[in-house]
Formats: C-alpha cells, structure tokens, sequence
C-alpha cells in the first residue's frame, strides 16, 4: 500500500504530537517518582520504583529520549541491587538511589522545556529573558545591584521573603535568582523546599549571598545547584560580572564539535547523536581544506577517526598543531585501536584524549558532553580577564589573526576597535581602585551586550579594549561604537557621596581601509586613530584614515 503525502504529512504530525504529550507528562512522573524514593524505605517502595522506571526506560527510548532511557534503566538496576540486600543494607544505599531519581527529574524538566520552547500556550508561564530577581533582605544592596543592573537594560524585581517569590514563581521565570541564605527573620533558604524545586523545574539559575563563609555553608548551597557564593564585605562588581556571565550562558549552545572523518554516514550518525544534546557540529567536507573549515566554524572541539585512508588522524592532528591559534584546541581521537601504546604513540602527535569504539550513542555522547565542558572551563580560566570576564591579551589578538585570515579567503569585511576609558587615572586617584574596578567591569558588560554573537571584545590592556568585528565595515564599527559611547556615558557611578560619569575614546579601522598585510597592522591602525581622537578631545570615535600618498 502506498502512502500519498498528504497521509505521510498527518502520520508525522500525530507522532509529533504523541510525542509531545509524553514529554509534556514527563514532569510528572519523574515527581511522582521522587516523591516515592523520598518515602521511608520499603519492599512496596523499591517494587514501585522498579516498575515505574522500567517502563520510563522503555518509552524514553522510544520517543526518542536516550539519555533520559538510560537513566531510568540506571535506577531501574540500582533499585533491584537495593531490594536484594539485608534491610541495614538497604538503608546505607538509599541515598545513592535517591541522587539518581533527582537527576533523572533535573534532566525530565529541561527536555520538556527544550521540546515545548516553542510551542504557543496560554498556559505556559512567561519567561522574561533579561531578568533578574533580587531576595537579598538588603535594602541598600539591592538598590545598588538594581541601579547597576538598570544600566545594562536588564529587568528586575526583588523580593523582601521567600513566601513572595513561590508566588511570583508561579505566574513568572526570571533567569536569574539572587538570594540571601539567610533573612533577618532567621528564614533559611535551605529550607524552602517548595522554592527550590520551582527553581529547579523552571530552570532558573541560582547565586547565593551568605553571612560568612564556610565549608558547610558552601556544599550545601553546592547541593541546591548555585553557580554563585558571596559572602560579606561584598564585591558589587564581581556580582553584575557573575550575573551579566550567567545570563550569556542562558543563551549560548553547548558547545560546537568539528567532525573528521572519511566515513560520511558514520559522522553523520555522529553529529546527530551530538545534536540531540544541544551541541553543534560540523562535519569536515575535504581534509585538504580542513584549515579554512575550522577558522570559519570556530569548533571548541575536534573527534576525529584516527585511521583515514588518505591521511591519519595523527598526521592531522599535528598539521593542525602548526597553527598557534589552534594549539589549544582539544582534539579527541575516536578509533577501535585497543593497543594503549599505539593510542599514546598517536596522543603524541597533538591528540588530546582518546575514546575507543565501539561506543553506543549514549556514552558517547555523555564522553563529548564532559571533554567540551572541561574544555571550556580550563579555556575560559586561561583566555578570559577576572575582572571582566572577557579575553585577555592575546586571546582577543588571536581572534583578530583568525578573523583576518577569513578575510583573505572571503573577501569580507572586517572592523577593528580600540576603545579606552577617558581620564581613568583620575577616577581611580579620586574614587579608589575597587570604584576604578566597577567603571572597568561596567563597560566590559556593556560591550558583551551591545556586540553581536560573532563579534569578540577583549581587555587588551588596564583601562583599553580591543573589538573584532567580522562582516562589519567602517561606517558599521564605527556607528556600533558611537551606539555604546553612548551607552556607557549614559551610566552613572556612586562613590565618596558623589555621582559620576565616564566616557571613552576609541580608534576604528575597516580591512577595507588600505592594503593590510595582517591583524596586527589594523590593531596599529585602530590605536593610533584612537590616540587621535583622546587628542581631539576625548569622547568620540575616530576613524583611521591612510596616510596621504605623495
């Protein structure tokens, strides 16, 4: 019997909405299931558990969701090894069982939310993208945050007890929550059950202000999933740079993967299995042009199939190690080679970890999934400033080589911007080094705002910033930069019972502009138009203009 389109269209469309309807009762069930392990420990309880996460496995992995299958087949098996054990037994494993539902219920909600993003529903709460909720029972910090956090564009809303925000939370979603651990009323976050869970199933991310700093305060906001611990005397501009860096991760994929291998099915499956955990990939298209692949994509990770007929994995692995702007990038060889000293002697060519096949989609996820977050961190402590969060020195000069490059294999645009704070001595002689600190930090998290994704803004040195513009020609750096002078002279800093403002000079140049050998010649270019506009008066941008030909 054949199938017209028409039917093929409606067949896709009823799967498409089955499918839905099950992520959309996983919420659910993963609760039901946590409020049943959570139950004193039990035949009757360990049975219930079995039989619900046997059945989640088998229909998690029929709709599709592998990971959330595995998972459930992992509390399935832990839960038969608990009722197999003497009943003192069972009471010391318990707590491991529990960890695994809580993680199945973690990872339910936030595929549920992937799914349904997109689904228009009067029902579904309102998710507003810029803001932040403030539980601090400070009335002068938060005052402070609130008028920083103002000058960004960013929303925000505070709350004087915890009973507020659960009502808040169920009509809203803020992206950011940052909440004393302790109010003036003895009130414990650590107690608001209720709270957190909302916090948990609306993917809301936490910081945490305590009293003082300890151990045991700091693990157990460790457990409740804070990604930010602050403590007294605080550092206001360390806490806009954590808020203002939670916010871009809100926004930003889970990384990107650049696939090279010969098998194009194999890497296609690859990428797939890649992509259903949020991570983006790129599957090289011709070895001999692997270079220009991989300064056009970008990846934060390379696997590769070490056995290539043409050219082995090793081999290019050390080609790409050539490359100072690539000689961090980590690459993971994916081979069926089980001989250890082979897969050394191959890691010695640049290689930077091994994964041996066969591996199912899972594990091999999961594998990927944590080198790249490795990747990222250990990337982000070496490439970006502590005090603004962007990249230092030499990172945002090699993005200005990379990006050059591009320009010679596309022709394309690129715009340079050297920007620097104006009388910036004299704010810190006046006002102090940590008021110094918050006008660096400041400017900094308006450059992350007003940038497109593909741009790249870094401290190039104390007070001085470098912005690497690709597609961007000199009217368009140029107006970009103006647009954030603006900004930034539109913000107004306290300090000494005084209010201030500060400005900024700034130098562009397009590669459009004259016949630049490199990236550093533009970067030259930028700065000395940037000298002439602080001689010009300060507080503009200037455009470099070539020397005039005799």
């Amino acid at each position: 019997m054949k199938t017209s389109n028409s039917n093929k269209a409606d067949i896709s469309q009823a799967f498409n909405s089955v499918r839905q309807r099950f992520a959309e009762g996983l919420p659910q069930r993963a609760a039901a299931m946590l409020a049943t392990v959570q139950q004193k420990s039990s035949d009757a309880m360990l049975r219930e558990i079995i039989a619900e996460s046997h059945k989640l496995s088998g229909a998690c992995g029929t709709f599709g969701y592998a990971l959330l299958g595995a998972m459930a087949r992992q509390i399935e098996q832990l839960a038969q090894a608990i009722k197999a054990k003497a009943e003192q037994e069972q009471e010391q494993a318990i707590p491991e069982l529990i960890h695994l539902v809580q993680e199945f219920d973690i990872e339910a909600a936030q595929v549920t939310a992937a799914i349904l993003q997109n689904t228009a529903s009067s029902e579904q709460l309102l998710v507003t993208k810029n803001s932040i909720w403030l539980l601090l029972d400070n009335v002068a910090l938060t005052d402070e945050i609130t008028e920083q956090l103002h000058g960004f564009g960013m929303q925000v809303e505070f709350f004087t007890n915890f009973t507020s925000c659960v009502k808040r939370l169920t009509k809203d979603t803020p992206l950011i929550l940052f909440s004393a651990v302790t109010l003036a009323n003895g009130e414990s976050l650590f107690e608001q059950k209720l709270l957190l869970n909302m916090l948990v199933k609306q993917q809301v991310r936490l910081m945490v202000l305590a009293k003082t700093d300890s151990f045991a305060t700091r693990i157990q906001a460790a457990q409740l999933r804070a990604e930010a611990f602050f403590c007294l005397p605080l550092d206001v501009p360390e806490i806009i740079t954590q808020i203002s860096e939670l916010l871009d991760y809100s926004i930003t994929n889970a990384g990107r993967v650049f696939i090279v291998d010969d098998d194009k099915l194999l890497a296609e499956h690859h990428a797939l299995v890649l992509a259903e955990i949020g991570i983006e990939t790129r599957i090289n298209a011709n070895v001999e042009h692997i270079i220009e692949e991989i300064m056009s994509f970008q990846p934060d990770l390379i696997l590769m199939d070490m056995y290539m007929p043409d050219y082995s994995g090793a081999e290019i692995a050390g080609l790409l190690r050539q490359y100072r702007s690539l000689k961090r990038l980590p690459i993971v060889f994916l081979s069926s080679e089980m001989n250890k000293a082979l897969q050394i002697r191959a890691m010695s060519h640049g290689a930077d970890d091994f994964i041996t096949k066969p591996i199912d989609d899972i594990q091999l996820a999961q594998a990927i999934k944590v080198r790249l977050a490795r990747s990222l961190q250990l990337k982000n402590l070496i490439e970006k400033d502590g005090l603004t969060s962007l990249v230092r020195h030499a990172a945002i000069k090699d993005a200005a080589e990379m990006e050059f490059l591009r320009v010679e294999r596309t022709g394309k645009p690129l715009g340079i911007v050297m920007l620097d704070i104006d009388r910036f001595k004299t704010v810190n002689d006046t006002y102090g080094h940590a008021t110094g600190d918050l006008v660096i930090a400041s400017l900094a998290t308006l450059l992350r705002k007003r940038i497109r994704k593909t741009d790249r803004a870094g401290r190039y040195g104390g007070e001085e910033f470098l912005l690497v513009l690709p597609d961007c020609n000199t009217e368009q750096a140029k107006l970009l930069t103006e647009q954030i002078l603006a900004a930034f002279s539109g913000l107004y800093f306290n300090a000494k019972d005084q209010q201030f403002n500060c400005t900024f000079s700034a130098g562009v140049v397009s590669s459009g502009d004259d016949n630049f050998a490199n990236a550093a010649q533009m970067i030259a270019a930028a700065d000395k138009a940037m000298y002439q506009a602080k001689e010009s008066g300060r507080n503009r941008v200037l455009h470099w203009q070539p020397p005039a030909s005799n």
